[in-house]
């Protein structure tokens, strides 16, 4: 398991799982999470289910920071879920398009088997 102030990973079968723990995801707190969460992916073959439930604020850095883990994952023939993820996330990756892009799993399990 590895923990920072921003982000918890730890591995989960084949796969690894990602808790983001800040609520509010501004550029300074993306490129922490991005490069620890590429650490972090990197070995399991970017299979990765990453918990939004602290989440509560999303500006489009965070959203550009979802989309390159996504981009990474695909290039790398990996896999990404969501789970956790509030209503008005929801609604917001909606508007955006984005939930046609990744996988939003109503729960750790699911989003884990997804990807697995």
């Amino acid at each position: 398991m590895s923990a920072s102030s921003f982000l918890v990973t730890e591995p989960s079968g084949n796969a690894v799982l990602a808790q983001i723990l800040c609520e509010h995801m501004g550029e300074r707190e993306t490129q922490i999470i991005q490069d620890e969460l590429t650490a972090a992916a990197e070995p399991v073959g970017w299979r990765v289910a990453i918990d939004l439930s602290k989440v509560t604020f999303l500006p489009s850095a965070g959203l550009g920071m979802l989309v390159a883990i996504h981009n990474n994952a695909k290039t790398s023939k990996g896999k990404v879920a969501v789970f956790g993820v509030a209503d008005d996330l929801l609604n917001m990756l909606k508007i955006t398009h984005l939930d046609k892009l990744f996988q939003i799993k109503p729960d750790r399990e699911a989003a884990l088997k997804a990807v697995s």
